[in-house]
């Protein structure tokens, strides 16, 4: 599906908030707003979150991009995909992986400072790169499938940099598709990004998945 229009610049800008390529790697994280929509009125959206209730602006120029149920069968060698991820024993542990349309690979490429709260004692991380070709022996089977207990390895290359990841079974997987102000509505899921006067982008929860980056 070709998405270079509208809905992809939106998608593009929605999941390149503060560019990695003008954004120190161990520059503190952005805070996100996580939560269920619980009422709108107006450009004000009250989103419940585990800290409480906050108020987010929304305004004309806020954009929005959705996530439904990804596979761990798309991530495969070539793919553009963005990792949230905590260190582990010689590699990275992940804890959510976001699969970009090919129209939006390369989006905020590079490692740097996450605010995921899954990451418990460790600070997380958002590693978006490119799944590199495996090298012998083959590691076809180790990024098809995530049902078993097994963790999967992948390598991600970006501008700078590579990363290998374990990908254990039941990581969350996502992918990003196109949304609107209309599919802000009471009991979605959804990440709103670092407000000013009015959030700039918001990721909103599709087929009742919650976003987990």
């Amino acid at each position: 599906m070709k998405l270079r229009n509208a809905a992809s610049a939106t998608l593009l800008v929605a999941l390149g908030v503060g560019s990695a390529a003008t954004r120190a790697a161990d520059a503190p994280p952005q805070h996100h707003v996580r939560g269920t929509i619980s009422a709108i009125t107006g450009n004000a959206v009250t989103i419940a979150t585990t800290g409480g209730p906050v108020v987010v602006t929304i305004s004309a120029k806020t954009a929005y991009a959705g996530v439904v149920p990804g596979a761990a069968s798309e991530i495969t060698p070539g793919t553009f995909i963005g990792a949230a991820n905590v260190p582990g024993d010689g590699y990275a542990r992940a804890l959510a992986v976001v699969v970009f349309p090919k129209s939006q690979a390369g989006t905020d490429q590079g490692d740097y400072l996450w605010d995921l709260p899954a990451g418990g004692r460790h600070k997380s991380t958002m590693t978006n790169g490119t799944v590199a070709a495996p090298k012998a022996p083959s590691m076809s089977d180790s990024i098809v499938s995530v049902a078993n207990s097994m963790p999967k390895m992948i390598t991600l290359t970006y501008k700078g940099g590579t990363k290998v990841i374990a990908i254990a079974g039941g990581t969350p997987i996502v992918r990003i598709v196109p949304a609107s102000r209309a599919n802000l509505i009471p009991g979605v899921h959804v990440v709103a990004f670092p407000p000013n006067s009015a959030a700039p982008f918001i990721i909103v929860g599709k087929q009742g998945v919650v976003p987990p980056m």
